[in-house]
C-alpha cells in the first residue's frame, strides 16, 4: 500500500510539472519546482487526507511538535527540540534592486527576502562588486557580520578596519550610496559611531539618538529604522493537525552581572509566569540563549527549573508557534522606536505576547494587541487571562497581525530604504507594500439582496476596491445602480446581467473577464463580511505565498435556531485543498488560468481542486470577519440540514454576536 501511495504521488507531481511547462514554459516550471522544494513536499509522500478534508502536507506535523528529551543537566529534567523552520518561497519585494551587504545572520535572512543581496567578504569585496553591480551598500552594526567574516571590522579598538574604509571609499568613487544601520542603539551608540561616520546615510533603531547623530556627523541624513517581521519565516502558517498546545514560554538571556533594570523587569515577569502557569495548570518553559555557556548568563532559582535548553534561531522560530503565550522583556524602555525584535516575530507567528513596558511597544501596539505588565501581579493576571481564553488570544493576535502586515514587516522597512535613497524601484505586485486593486465578484439572483452587496463592498476598509456585480435573471436600471454606488461610496462599479438559464460557473467567468483588479474576491449576496474582510484576506494571500486563500474555519448563523456555529476551528492557517466558496480570494491570473466549470453547484469546489491539481497553493486563513447565513426558508443554493451543522460544529453564540466575530 505504501509503495502504491508513493507511485501515485510521483505521478501526480509529474502531471503538475507538465501542466506548468505547458502553460508557462521553463520559467514557470522552475518556479514551481523551487516552491515545491521550499515547502518540503519532495521529502516523501504526502500524508494527504481525503479530498475536501482540508488536510495536506501531513509530514510537516511531526516538525511542528517538539521532541522531548530527558536531560538531567537541566532543572526541568527535559530538553525541547524543534526542526528548523523552512522559509516560505515568497517573491522578493524589490527583485530588481541589488544590495551589497554586511549583516548578521538574522538580518541577512530578513533583508534577503526583500532585495537581491550580495554578501561581501573582506578579502574579495572589490572583485565581487566588479562582477556584480549593486544599487547601494547596506552595513549594519554587526559584531561578526556575514558569518563572522567581518568580526572586529566594524567595532573595537582597531575599527573601522582598512577593508571597511576601502569598501566605503570605493562605493563613493563609483557613486554607490552607502547606508549604515545601527540596530544596537542606544546602548552601543559610541561603539559604532566611528564606523557610522563613513557612510552617506545612517539609520538607527532609536529615534531618540537622531539629534546625537546629526550633531556628531555634521549632516541630517539620519533617520530611525525599527525592527520588523519577516513574513517568509514569521507567519501563522501551521501544519495540518497542529494546534499550539504548550503553555507560556520565554526565550532570551539572563544577565546576572549587568543591566539591573532589565533584570528587575525580567524577575517580575518570570515570577508572574510561574504563578500563572501553576494556577492554570499549564507548563512554563524557558529557552535559554546561552544555556551552559557561562555562569553569569544562567537563569537563577526558581527560574532555572523551567529551562528546557537552547535553540538555534531557525528552530526557535518554529517554537514560537508551539506556545499559547510568549513573554518579552525590553532592554530599552524610553525609546519610541526601539523594542525587542521578537515582539514582531512572535505576533506574526500567531502567538500572544505579554511584555514589560516600553515607549516603543505602546507606539507600535495598543492594549488589545499586546498586553503590558508592570509588575509580577499584573504579569500573572494577564498571562492567566490569555492562557484561559482562546477567544482573547485569537483576537489579540489577529489585531496585532493586521498592524504588522500593514506597517511592520521588512517589506515596509525596505520601502523606507528605497524612499530614503530615492531609487526608482517599484515593489513586486504581490508584496505587502503593493496596493492591489481588488475586484469583488458578486452574482445575485435576488433583487432584494443587491443593496446588501453594495453596502458590504462599500464598507471595506484599507483596500482599493472595484465591484463587479451580476444580476442573474433580472436587470437593474443603470440609474438605480448608480444611486446605490453613490450611497455606499463606490466609485468603480461594473454592472452585468445574465439570463437565468446561464449556470453560476458561466456567470462567474463573465465577471472574471470584466474584472480590472489584480486580486479577485468572490462573495455571496446574503452572507456577512466584516469591514476588514478584504484587507485580512489580501494580507493572507501575500504572507502565505498562496495562489488562492479562503476560509476552512468559519462561523455559520442558523436563522431557524438563532444560534451561531463555528465550523472546523482546527483548520485555520493551513495549506489545504478545501475552502468555503463564498470566501474565494486569489490572484487574477489564477482565476483566468482555472475557469469555473459550467455548473451551478460545486463550481467553487471544482475551481479549488483545479488549482491544487496544477500545483497551486490554497491557504485557509483565520475564522474572523465572515459569517455564512443559513436562512430559515432554506433558499440558499447549498442546503445543509441545520442539525448536521450543529453536530459537526461548535455552537458558539446564541444569536448573532458580530462584535466577537468581526473586528
Amino acid at each position: 500500500m505504501l509503495g502504491r501511495t508513493r507511485v501515485h504521488t510521483m505521478l501526480l507531481n509529474t502531471r503538475k510539472k507538465v501542466w506548468h511547462l505547458r502553460h508557462g514554459g521553463l520559467t514557470q516550471l522552475k518556479v514551481f519546482i523551487q516552491r515545491e522544494r521550499a515547502l518540503g513536499r519532495n521529502q516523501g509522500s504526502l500524508a494527504q487526507g481525503a479530498q475536501g478534508s482540508g488536510l495536506l502536507w501531513g509530514q510537516e506535523a511531526v516538525a511542528e511538535v517538539p521532541a522531548v528529551r530527558k536531560d538531567a543537566r537541566l532543572g526541568s529534567g527535559y530538553r525541547l527540540e524543534f526542526d528548523p523552520l523552512r522559509a516560505l518561497p515568497l517573491p522578493k519585494t524589490y527583485p530588481g534592486v541589488k544590495v551589497a551587504v554586511i549583516l548578521d545572520d538574522f538580518s541577512l535572512q530578513a533583508w534577503g527576502a526583500e532585495f537581491e543581496t550580495l554578501v561581501l567578504r573582506p578579502d574579495t569585496w572589490q572583485a565581487q562588486l566588479d562582477e556584480t553591480p549593486v544599487d547601494f551598500l547596506l552595513v549594519e552594526s554587526a559584531w561578526a557580520g556575514n558569518g563572522g567574516a567581518w568580526q572586529y571590522h566594524l567595532t573595537g579598538p582597531s575599527a573601522p578596519r582598512p577593508a571597511v574604509l576601502a569598501l566605503v571609499t570605493w562605493c563613493r568613487e563609483h557613486k554607490i550610496p552607502t547606508v549604515f544601520w545601527n540596530k544596537e542603539d542606544p546602548p552601543h551608540f559610541d561603539d559604532f559611531l566611528a564606523t557610522a561616520r563613513l557612510f552617506d546615510y545612517v539609520l538607527t533603531s532609536d529615534s531618540n539618538t537622531v539629534p546625537r547623530y546629526t550633531q556628531e556627523l555634521g549632516h541630517e541624513r539620519v533617520s530611525p529604522l525599527s525592527f520588523a517581521a519577516a513574513p517568509s519565516v514569521h507567519n501563522p502558517v501551521r501544519a495540518s493537525g497542529f494546534v499550539a498546545s504548550r503553555g507560556v514560554a520565554f526565550a532570551g538571556t539572563y544577565f546576572a552581572h549587568k543591566f539591573p533594570e532589565r533584570r528587575e523587569q525580567m524577575d517580575a515577569l518570570l515570577t508572574g509566569a510561574l504563578v500563572a502557569a501553576r494556577k492554570s495548570k499549564e507548563p512554563f518553559e524557558i529557552y535559554s540563549r546561552f544555556w551552559g555557556k557561562g555562569e553569569r548568563y544562567q537563569f537563577p532559582e526558581p527560574f532555572d527549573g523551567q529551562v528546557v535548553g537552547s535553540l538555534p534561531y531557525p528552530a526557535m522560530v518554529r517554537a514560537y508557534k508551539a506556545h499559547k503565550v510568549f513573554l518579552n522583556v525590553n532592554s530599552v524602555v524610553d525609546s519610541p522606536s526601539m523594542c525587542a525584535r521578537r515582539i514582531f516575530e512572535i505576533l506574526a507567528s500567531g502567538t500572544a505576547v505579554v511584555t514589560t513596558g516600553s515607549a516603543a511597544v505602546r507606539n507600535f501596539f495598543d492594549e488589545e494587541q499586546v498586553l503590558v505588565a508592570d509588575d509580577a501581579e499584573q504579569a500573572e493576571l494577564k498571562i492567566r487571562a490569555l492562557l484561559n481564553s482562546s477567544m482573547l488570544r485569537g483576537r489579540s493576535v489577529h489585531l496585532a497581525q493586521r498592524e504588522i502586515w500593514a506597517r511592520h514587516t521588512y517589506a515596509h522597512r525596505a520601502q523606507q530604504l528605497i524612499d530614503t535613497l530615492g531609487l526608482p524601484a517599484q515593489p513586486h505586485p504581490r508584496s505587502l507594500v503593493a496596493s492591489p486593486l481588488v475586484s469583488v465578484l458578486a452574482p445575485t439572483m435576488r433583487p432584494q439582496q443587491l443593496g446588501h452587496v453594495f453596502e458590504t463592498v462599500g464598507r471595506q476598509k484599507d483596500v482599493r476596491v472595484q465591484l463587479v456585480a451580476l444580476t442573474h435573471g433580472f436587470e437593474v436600471p443603470q440609474q438605480a445602480a448608480q444611486e446605490l454606488a453613490d450611497q455606499h461610496g463606490l466609485a468603480d462599479v461594473v454592472l452585468l446581467s445574465a439570463d437565468s438559464d446561464l449556470t453560476l460557473g458561466a456567470c462567474l467567468n463573465l465577471m472574471v473577464a470584466r474584472a480590472a483588479g489584480n486580486v479577485l474576491a468572490k462573495i455571496d449576496d446574503d452572507d456577512l463580511y466584516g469591514d476588514y474582510y478584504l484587507r485580512d484576506m489580501i494580507n493572507a494571500l501575500r504572507f502565505s505565498g498562496a495562489d488562492v486563500v479562503g476560509k476552512s474555519a468559519y462561523y455559520v448563523y442558523l436563522e431557524g435556531h438563532n444560534v451561531t456555529v463555528l465550523r472546523r476551528p482546527e483548520l485555520e492557517h493551513r495549506f489545504t485543498d478545501f475552502i468555503a466558496g463564498p470566501t474565494l480570494v486569489g490572484w487574477a491570473e489564477t482565476f483566468r488560468a482555472h475557469p469555473f466549470e459550467d455548473r451551478t453547484r460545486g463550481e467553487d469546489t471544482a475551481f479549488v481542486r483545479s488549482v491544487v491539481d496544477s500545483g497551486g497553493l490554497v491557504y485557509a486563513t483565520d475564522r474572523y470577519n465572515f459569517v455564512q447565513r443559513r436562512l430559515a426558508d432554506q433558499s440558499h443554493t447549498w442546503q445543509v440540514d441545520d442539525y448536521l451543522l450543529l453536530a459537526n460544529g461548535q455552537a458558539t453564540y446564541a444569536g448573532l454576536n458580530r462584535a466577537d466575530m468581526m473586528f
